[in-house]
């Protein structure tokens, strides 16, 4: 299955049809993920998807800082998002257990984000330790730097492929840190090969 990834208008009516046709679960940085079988599951409180290569379907997730991952091998194909509490809550491993040397392509993310020292560090440093924390100098104060691109990468295999662009850097993508839009990227996945997409 190829995946391909390319930026589109939502506003434009072509693309309005083809949204309209994908499959999107209700995310809230979960790290539950379910099969879609009838195309008529309850996807409420969930961050990933995946169907049978016999089907036609459809799936996608939004973003807007977070990371969409599309996993495809012979069988089966999906996504999910996966922001920092999908991260620390094992949603990657979920996705990869159900899949067999999977083709692997991560989406446009935030490749590193200022944190401070509360629940969110916590939870990061319960799961890697303090291996993905840098410190950094900035306006003549320290700030600590979770290298989120990094930690993905590490757990994900090694034939991984990442987009290179920053959401935050990047204008024509949706940043919530930049912005403080409740806007997102589109990262769409199909069986026929035609699209992944985001926006």
């Amino acid at each position: 299955m190829k995946i391909k990834t390319e930026i589109f208008d939502l506003n434009s009516q072509k693309n309005k049809s083809i949204f309209k046709n994908v499959i999107f679960p209700i995310q809230t940085h979960s790290s539950n993920i379910v099969e879609i079988k009838t195309g008529k599951e309850n996807l409420k409180n969930c961050d990933g998807i995946f169907t049978s290569s016999k089907n036609q379907y459809s799936l996608g997730v939004t973003t807007a800082d977070c990371a969409a991952i599309s996993f495809s091998d012979d069988q089966k194909y999906g996504v999910i998002h996966a922001g920092w509490r999908g991260l620390v809550n094992g949603i990657i491993e979920k996705m990869l257990d159900k899949f067999n040397n999977p083709n692997i392509f991560v989406s446009s993310l935030l490749k590193e984000f200022e944190i401070k020292k509360d629940d969110c560090h916590k939870k990061i440093e319960n799961k890697f330790g303090e291996k993905y924390f840098v410190v950094k100098k900035e306006e003549d104060k320290e700030v600590i730097i979770f290298q989120f691109q990094k930690a993905i990468k590490d757990i994900l295999p090694e034939n991984a492929i990442f987009d290179s662009k920053d959401t935050f850097e990047n204008k024509n993508l949706a940043s919530w840190r930049r912005d403080g839009k409740i806007e997102g990227n589109f990262t769409i996945i199909s069986n026929n090969a035609r699209k992944s997409q985001k926006s």
